[in-house]
């Protein structure tokens, strides 16, 4: 096996990684979407002082890094595709 046959495998582990973070992060948005919903309903007049902020600064950082791994994700696929 050549040295580029081998660096091609290793992009396309690593685009495997990529993609399967993304997976974990979108099922984590979820998850995080639900535990929101669920503390609401606690005191859906006041949900502000069941649902802690952090909770969606959370969310906005799992969001821009699902950006970033999508970003990445393609430059590694164009990359390998150049080669």
């Amino acid at each position: 096996m050549s040295a580029l046959d081998e660096l091609i495998q290793a992009l396309q582990l690593v685009a495997e990684h990529l993609e399967e973070a993304g997976v974990h992060l979108t099922t984590s948005r979820a998850a995080l979407a639900e535990a929101e919903q669920a503390l609401v309903k606690l005191d859906p007049e006041h949900p502000e002082t069941v649902v802690p902020p952090g909770l969606r600064r959370a969310d906005d950082q799992i969001e821009r890094t699902q950006g970033m791994i999508e970003h990445v994700l393609n430059t590694v696929r164009d990359f390998a595709t150049r080669l």
